[in-house]
């Protein structure tokens, strides 16, 4: 638990220019820096930095608090400079204590003397603070509240006295993720981080009041390593009072007007003009409480999201509900209402406890589910359905059941409805939902099968039977992957001009392909028909799972991946899309994990079982959760090895695996049963799967490969794996035989050369161990120099700092291959071209001190010219 107030410092982030701004301006012999911020921002914050720096570097500091009560007294806040036995009465004598007490500070340099909200300053004050930096007395850093009065002298710092003027803004989007992260000592869900600075707005102040009342409140929980926040706590009563003194002093018209935007926010500005009066709106304005976007359709927003939060919280019971009623009477006036208008409408309808028009509640439902909001589509589904809205409402509610991952209840919804179906278009969006549901949701393949044989009876048309195909090709796929090569092939050219089939089809060409083993074909296609998020069915969610892992298994395009996954993850959590999340989070799980970072990997992963625990159609969650097995077992965590294994055992729910999942799931097995110290079994578990995936030869060659990393023998596995090459082109399948041919001939230049196919493809655990492998093969051939330059390479690939463990070198001394931190420093600014002399220089070192260090890691890396480093 992190820790509380008055036990911790909170860090300073995204300030690192500024602070070197302050440095420099120092160094230069500047008069100061005035620092203007709004309220929050830092501005205190930063300026305790820069003295802290200036007191380890010897520099004489002082620090000045001024208030507006202390405003009254002259010279009272520079009353800790003035000497004790001088006359309070004699202003000049005053002035002369400061000045004397300044003299005494100084040393070779001025001292620095830091005015926090020197707005507040009096003049008298503000006058000697001037006088300081003017004459060089001292280096004045001042912190001035933005759009507040200022003393002319301290505006006369940065225009008379060339002090520099520092704007300091608010905290961007991944400043305020890091922020918070700091304060809780860890990652924090997507969803949470953008709550975060959403609320926030990067404000330093409020970002660290938002986070002490979630902890208080409990609304944030820890699980797998990832802070959570499933509800969104209330403002806490400390950030309200920081908030409500904005809104001191406001008329009651201006507190309506106020009102009905915390309930409605954002509104069309014409609609505010008809609830509250022009000149009211002005006003609000101008005290910067409201803001109107310039554009075609200006809208109406308060100026900040803590406004509305605050009066929200505030507003009595009836008040907020007239308010609701009169903003859906204005906004059920717009001439062309689109759905999130309507969701709107509705939403306050609910909260205001009135009777909604069925036709209403269905549209609204159907919203719903496309915003990510199935818990809502759920409750208004439920209440269009008993007001008697048939099939449509059934189908509507039955997803917004499978969006949340309630597969048994969308079943029996679908099942009561499949007797009256009475048209084809309906039909097939209930073959579509029964797909996911039977399927993935509840692992149910031969009751789909049965489904499908069904559908062929309901109408006999030609027409129907070809808007089946792709139902039935998906059907078929979930019982041999690579089986509908062919089949796909000619119902492509068969859907010629009709997209939608084309659409559902094309997944199932590119897992044909991808599981045939023509590879590069099938990244092509999967690259082409990947979707835009949000995911609009199970089509648009089998082409996001086909990319990425045809991407990560055969290794082809893993930066762009990573890029485009990375924007899924985003786009899905601001669109409430858990499927889109709940993938990118997965992909970059599984990027990590393969380039060996495996903190990173353990970090998107909790993200990914977070978001698929919502919603997973595609078995996806225990796959997920086979990798957190394998980071358990390759960070050394051993007594999480077995918790992990149970965990991704019980995702099964006690059905066999799919066979998307089984390779998966036997890596992890065989990875644990490793960990505990038994490879010959974990051996034999992953070759016993590769002989039973012997027709997807790009699985097959993972689980051999995997085999030869938990100790089996090259020389068996090499004959296996050049066998698989024959059968699927995968660059990284490739690489894999590669690696068991060279080790096999105990070949280090091969091995290197696998260890720069490795480090192409982005596989760096791979090209570590292969580094590692010819390290050990150039020992036992005697070549000592090149063993050390191997070992090096394998050390400089493996990802420091993300918990992995270095793979072991046979033959070698680990401590001559590893380099020091100075020595590391030392070799990298004399890659650069400095001399030894120069190098001494920059780091204050003795020449002498540089060249034994430089030899000795020059000795480890096996090179004898200082060209080569």
């Amino acid at each position: 638990m992190p820790s509380s107030r008055s036990q911790r410092r909170w860090p300073l982030v995204g300030r690192s220019s500024e602070l070197e701004l302050i440095a420099r301006a120092r160094s230069a012999g500047a008069s100061g820096v005035v620092v203007i911020g709004g309220a929050g921002v830092g501005k205190s914050r930063l300026a305790r930095e820069a003295l802290q720096e200036a007191d380890q570097q010897g520099v004489a500091t002082k620090w000045v608090q001024a208030t507006v009560s202390a405003a009254s007294v002259p010279l009272a806040a520079l009353s800790s400079l003035i000497a004790s036995s001088a006359p309070a009465n004699q202003p000049r004598e005053l002035i002369r204590s400061i000045t004397r007490a300044i003299a005494e500070l100084a040393g070779r340099k001025p001292p620095l003397l830091v005015v926090d909200d020197a707005q507040s300053l009096d003049p008298s004050s503000a006058a000697v603070l001037l006088e300081l930096a003017m004459h060089g007395g001292a280096f004045v850093l001042a912190t001035v509240r933005a759009g507040e009065p200022c003393p002319d002298a301290i505006t006369s710092l940065w225009k008379d006295a060339d002090a520099d003027r520092l704007e300091l803004d608010a905290l961007d989007v991944t400043e305020t993720a890091v922020l918070a992260e700091a304060i809780v000592g860890g990652p924090i869900e997507q969803a949470a981080q953008g709550w975060i600075y959403d609320t926030s707005l990067g404000n330093a102040l409020y970002v660290r009041e938002l986070m002490l009342g979630a902890l208080a409140s409990g609304a944030l929980d820890q699980i797998s390593g990832l802070w959570r926040l499933p509800v969104r706590p209330p403002v806490s009563a400390s950030l309200t009072e920081l908030i409500a003194v904005r809104m001191t002093g406001l008329s009651q018209l201006e507190r309506d007007a106020l009102e009905l935007l915390a309930l409605g926010e954002p509104l069309l500005l014409s609609e505010m003009i008809t609830m509250a009066a022009t000149e009211t709106l002005m006003q609000l304005e101008d005290r910067g409480l409201i803001q109107v976007s310039e554009s075609s359709s200006p809208a109406v927003t308060l100026a900040h999201p803590l406004y509305g939060e605050t009066i929200r919280t505030n507003l009595p019971t009836f008040r907020a509900r007239q308010g609701r009623l009169k903003l859906a009477a204005v906004v059920r006036q717009r001439e062309q209402p689109g759905t999130l208008d309507q969701l709107r409408v509705v939403r306050w309808l609910l909260d205001a406890g009135e009777e909604i028009d069925t036709g209403l509640l269905l549209e609204a439902a159907q919203a719903a589910n496309l915003a990510g909001e199935p818990s809502l589509a759920g409750q208004l589904a439920q209440q269009a359905v008993n007001a008697g809205a048939g099939v449509p409402a059934a189908l509507v509610l039955a997803r917004a059941h499978s969006l949340q991952n309630q597969y048994g209840q969308a079943r029996q919804i679908l099942a009561d409805v499949e007797p009256t179906l009475d048209d084809q278009d309906v039909a097939l969006d209930y073959l579509e939902q029964q797909s996911e549901v039977l399927y993935w949701g509840l692992n149910q393949p031969d009751e789909l099968a049965a489904l499908m044989a069904r559908a062929e009876s309901w109408w006999t048309t030609p027409q129907w039977q070809r808007r089946l195909t792709p139902l039935r090709l998906r059907a078929a796929a979930h019982q041999s992957p690579a089986a509908p090569l062919s089949a796909t092939a000619a119902s492509l050219a068969d859907a010629d001009g009709d997209s939608e089939a084309q659409r559902q089809l094309a997944p199932l060409r590119a897992a044909s392909l991808f599981y045939s083993g023509q590879t590069r074909e099938a990244y092509t296609l999967a690259r082409q028909i990947r979707p835009s998020v949000p995911l609009r069915d199970l089509t648009d969610q089998l082409a996001f799972m086909l990319w990425s892992v045809i991407a990560i298994e055969t290794g082809q395009g893993w930066k762009e991946l990573d890029s485009w996954a990375t924007n899924a993850l985003a786009d899905g959590v601001r669109l409430g899309d858990s499927a889109a999340a709940g993938r990118g989070a997965l992909a970059l799980g599984g990027l990590r994990f393969s380039q060996g970072r495996f903190n990173d990997s353990q970090r998107w992963l909790a993200e990914a079982e977070l978001q698929l625990e919502r919603h997973d159609a595609g078995g996806l969650l225990l796959i997920t959760k086979s990798m957190q097995v394998g980071i358990a077992c390759f960070t050394g965590n051993l007594p999480e090895v077995t918790p992990a294994l149970e965990r991704c055992r019980a995702a099964l729910a006690d059905k066999d695996p799919l066979p998307n999942q089984l390779p998966y799931l036997m890596r992890a097995e065989a990875w644990a049963a490793h960990a505990e110290g038994d490879p010959p079994r974990a051996q034999q578990l992953l070759l016993d799967t590769a002989r039973q995936l012997a027709d997807l030869p790009i699985y097959a060659g993972r689980l051999t490969y995997e085999a030869l990393r938990a100790g089996a023998s090259a020389r068996r596995l090499t004959p296996m794996l050049a066998e698989l090459t024959e059968r699927c082109d995968a660059p990284l399948l490739a690489a894999y035989a590669a690696h068991a041919a060279a080790l096999a001939a105990s070949n280090g230049q091969k091995l290197l050369e696998t260890t720069d196919e490795m480090e192409s493809i982005g596989a760096l655990r791979y090209a570590t161990e292969a580094a590692a492998h010819a390290a050990s093969a150039f020992a036992a051939a005697g070549r000592r120099d090149s063993a050390r330059r191997a070992a090096t390479r394998s050390h400089d690939l493996h990802a420091r700092g993300q918990g992995g463990i270095p793979p072991r070198i046979e033959g070698m001394d680990h401590t001559r291959i590893s380099l020091t931190k100075r020595e590391q420093q030392l070799v990298d600014l004399a890659s650069r071209g400095l001399s030894n002399a120069q190098i001494a220089d920059r780091l204050v070192l003795s020449i002498r001190t540089v060249e034994s260090h430089l030899y000795r890691a020059m000795q480890k890396l096996g090179i004898s010219d200082r060209h080569e480093l």
